[in-house]
């Protein structure tokens, strides 16, 4: 079942990021990670990102998981684990959809909320869904929202999004295809589109004292 309503709000969303050379957002979220001996627990985080169509992007967690910095000028990723003072460089794709594709398979990185970094976040959202319907309206923190779900095989999602702006205010995931079915969220805080951003967002050189190693161990670090 695919609400045609449900995809129009979905279609606004990616239209209005798609339309923005540039945009920031902060985020909190939280996800549920194995610690040990089986046992799950939440985590919560705090992001900040930028981004610079077609290729450039940068990010910065902070909260319960160790603290991490990246950064991708169209040429590169760089990658900081603030807690092990580890660095890392490596050559990148010169596309943002590469970009994500090629962290992941180099380092292992995923990124919260990639959906609405590429160039067709619509797309991106609805690749392989199998359902996809609206809900209601709702008003979270004084914001009223569309409210819809989606799902795929391996995925169950739901995105509220602002009645006025169009934007996510939240976005929730099941991993269904996981044994253990875990849940990630993302709250979004305060879009800026088109914003002026200087060349220097999206670079990361080598803080003092830190140790430069492989990508890979420098994603590590901040797992």
């Amino acid at each position: 079942m695919k609400d045609e309503r449900a995809l129009a709000l979905l279609r606004k969303m990616s239209d209005r990021l798609a339309g923005a050379k540039t945009f920031t957002f902060k985020a909190r979220t939280s996800r549920e990670v194995l610690v040990g001996d089986g046992v799950q627990a939440t985590v919560f985080d705090d992001l900040r990102v930028a981004v610079q169509r077609p290729d450039k992007v940068a990010a910065t967690r902070t909260g319960d998981l160790p603290a991490f910095r990246f950064a991708y000028d169209g040429k590169a990723m760089t990658v900081y684990a603030a807690g092990t003072k580890q660095w890392a460089t490596t050559s990148a794709p010169p596309s943002i959809e590469a970009m994500v594709f090629a962290a992941h398979e180099q380092g292992g990185l995923n990124f919260a909320a990639d959906e609405v970094l590429v160039a067709d976040p619509l797309g991106a959202m609805t690749k392989d869904l199998t359902r996809v319907a609206w809900v209601g309206q709702t008003t979270i923190a004084g914001r009223k929202t569309d409210h819809l779900v989606l799902a795929s095989r391996s995925l169950d999602l739901q995105y509220r999004l602002d009645v006025e702006t169009s934007l996510p205010v939240e976005s929730a995931i099941v991993y269904v295809d996981d044994p253990r079915k875990p849940h990630f969220y993302i709250e979004y805080l305060d879009w800026q589109l088109d914003p002026k951003l200087p060349s220097s967002t999206f670079t990361l050189p080598r803080p003092p004292g830190a140790t430069k190693v492989d990508f890979r161990a420098a994603v590590s670090a901040a797992q």
